[in-house]
């Protein structure tokens, strides 16, 4: 019986992909993840100065079969303030990221291609001179552009070979949360190193350990490279990221993030929508100073959505918004009630100082990650930590931050989809099912151990329950069609193994002996 109520939910699933919008709803069954494949290489100062790996997780739809030969990528960015999740003060920080996770499988499952990337991370927010936090920062942000970069020419070139992942590198979107907001604001704006030689990123003192020379810009290019991350000197900058190939993008789109400077945004920038909470205390709104949290000290003026969307629209770089026929949906009416006429800019309207309402995590998981290697916190700040980001987040909870989410996803794919040109729904689609004997798993009764095996659905994961319902394995991450359970140290007796495949779930009993 439980076995075939599986089944019956998996059958309409996908028997539902018929009238739905490739683009706009979430037509595949599932989203399939690998994980930590490198895109480049560069010189990091964090957590000590040397060579960064520059990883990812790639996400593809899956659970029905792809005709779409060249599918748009979207590279996504997470958020942390370029200090990893804890160390940071905060439960978040890192591409595991509850709510970044969710959001690269819900792209995935309308069609695209998601990239989550890493990108290199370290500043001094607690500097003894405004010089050493805002330079500390700057270099961070350049840094992180750099790598975003790095992160685009690395899928122009599996397109212009082997096309790994079948993308089509006219229609790159580049995307973020906190951080990653800001990175994909200031990616589509900073062309040229020239941009920054503007007063406020010019330094009033000289200190070696921050790389900082009285009169000169933060940022010394002739170390560090320019913007795409193209020459400077080996201790700073590795130019061997597959620098044959450009970088640009076709779209950006921001949580909370901010554009270092006005001068930066100029006509034929790509076009861009913001979702930014009017109340954040992190990221102006409009415009104003970046302050460090705890110790409130000024870091560098920005200018947040509220400012960037209307001038992107004055300039015409959103243009691609407004051709007929108009938007008629729910979220675009309330969009409009709050944006002052700014199309492409979400204010989230909060009850009080919040930032990121589409954020969730969990205070178990803080306490257990924080008091393991190689934090080694105590409890108690592991707890702190958790409670301070309550602070800005005061209602947090995985229910309100899905809701958030589903309005970024309904008011931000259509206009993708609009301005990308992107087809709602290929023909000759051929989606796949899932029968009860599409996987095996033997020997049955086991010992030790037991094999997992599929004829051809990849095998996502896979949880082994009791009788009483009580989790006793979980495995995931898996990615192919046969794996083998680790069954040591369980009684012997009746239990339960979900299976979740590219085309859905199936419950099989197994016993142990």
């Amino acid at each position: 019986m439980r076995r075939h109520i599986y089944l019956t939910v998996v059958a309409l699933a996908i028997s539902s992909l018929a009238n739905a919008q490739r683009f706009i709803s979430e037509i595949f069954p599932s989203a399939s993840m690998t994980a930590n494949i490198q895109y480049g290489k560069n010189m990091g100062i964090f957590p000590a100065p040397g060579v960064t790996p520059l990883m990812m997780d790639v996400y593809q739809p899956s659970g029905a079969a792809d005709p779409m030969p060249a599918r748009p990528l979207i590279i996504f960015m997470h958020t942390g303030s370029y200090i990893p999740a804890l160390v940071n003060g905060s439960p978040t920080g890192s591409r595991n990221d509850s709510a970044t996770v969710e959001m690269c499988k819900q792209f995935a499952r309308r069609g695209y291609v998601v990239a989550n990337i890493d990108y290199r991370m370290g500043w001094n927010p607690y500097g003894s001179s405004v010089d050493i936090r805002c330079g500390s920062l700057l270099q961070a942000v350049y840094r992180s552009i750099q790598d975003a970069a790095a992160a685009v020419r690395y899928f122009k070139a599996d397109q212009s070979g082997a096309n790994v992942y079948k993308i089509d590198s006219t229609k790159i979107i580049l995307g973020g949360q906190g951080t990653g907001g800001y990175m994909a604001l200031n990616y589509v704006c900073l062309h040229d190193s020239a941009q920054l030689q503007i007063a406020k990123f010019i330094s009033t003192s000289t200190d070696a350990t921050y790389d900082l020379q009285a009169g000169y810009c933060y940022i010394n290019t002739s170390h560090m490279g320019d913007v795409q991350g193209h020459g400077g000197l080996p201790a700073y900058n590795i130019d061997s990221n597959n620098v044959n190939h450009t970088s640009n993008v076709a779209f950006a789109f921001n949580l909370g993030g901010a554009l270092g400077d006005s001068s930066w945004l100029v006509a034929g920038d790509a076009p861009m929508i913001s979702f930014h909470c009017p109340s954040d205390q992190f990221a102006p709104f409009d415009q104003g100073m970046v302050y460090v949290p705890v110790v409130n000290q000024p870091v560098v003026y920005v200018f947040g959505g509220g400012w960037v969307i209307p001038r992107a629209n004055q300039l015409g770089n959103n243009a691609c918004f407004n051709p007929p026929p108009a938007y008629t949906d729910a979220y675009t009416a309330r969009a409009n009630a709050v944006n002052g006429g700014a199309d492409g800019l979400f204010p989230f309207i909060t009850v009080g100082p919040e930032g990121s309402p589409w954020e969730w995590f969990d205070s178990a998981a803080t306490v257990q990650t924080g008091t393991a290697a190689p934090y080694n916190y105590t409890v108690g700040h592991c707890d702190s930590i958790y409670w301070n980001a309550l602070v800005t987040n005061p209602d947090m909870s995985k229910t309100k931050a899905l809701k958030y989410i589903d309005t970024i996803m309904n008011y931000l794919n259509p206009r993708l989809q609009r301005c990308l040109g992107l087809p709602l729904w290929p023909a000759g689609v051929q989606q796949l099912t899932l029968n009860a004997n599409d996987v095996q798993v033997f020997p049955n009764p086991a010992d030790a151990a037991v094999t997992v095996q599929s004829k051809v659905l990849k095998l996502d994961a896979i949880t082994v329950t009791d009788m009483t319902g009580r989790l006793v394995r979980n495995v995931t991450g898996i990615g192919q069609i046969r794996t083998q359970v680790d069954l040591a140290g369980l009684s012997p007796g009746i239990y339960f193994m979900t299976i979740n495949t590219d085309a859905g779930s199936i419950t099989k009993k197994l016993s142990i002996r």
